[in-house]
């Protein structure tokens, strides 16, 4: 029997999640690799789908992308996205110490 290997974006993950990413499709298709989920043209930029079983960690991944983005779903990823913020917030407002 063969050995299959599914992509990221492929495999039974806890949640869906729907991103509009704000930044040229073709800049986002270079920088997301592709197992994360898939893209596709959005009047805004570029529309990401994908699965997730960390939110906390998706939240981390946009972020980390550096464009504005718009969470169009699932509510629990915006919430994961706000405390990622409050988090930043946080460290950035701490005194050296």
């Amino acid at each position: 029997m063969g050995h299959v290997v599914a992509g990221l974006a492929e495999v039974p993950y806890a949640s869906e999640v729907e991103v509009v990413l704000h930044a040229p499709i073709g800049e986002v298709r270079r920088r997301l690799p592709r197992t994360v989920g898939t893209l596709c043209e959005h009047p805004d930029g570029a529309l990401f789908r994908g699965r997730a079983d960390r939110l906390d960690g998706m939240a981390q991944l946009l972020a980390g992308l550096g464009w504005r983005f718009t969470v169009r779903r699932p509510d629990e990823l915006r919430a994961a996205v706000r405390e990622l913020a409050a988090r930043l917030t946080e460290d950035a407002a701490r005194a050296r110490g």
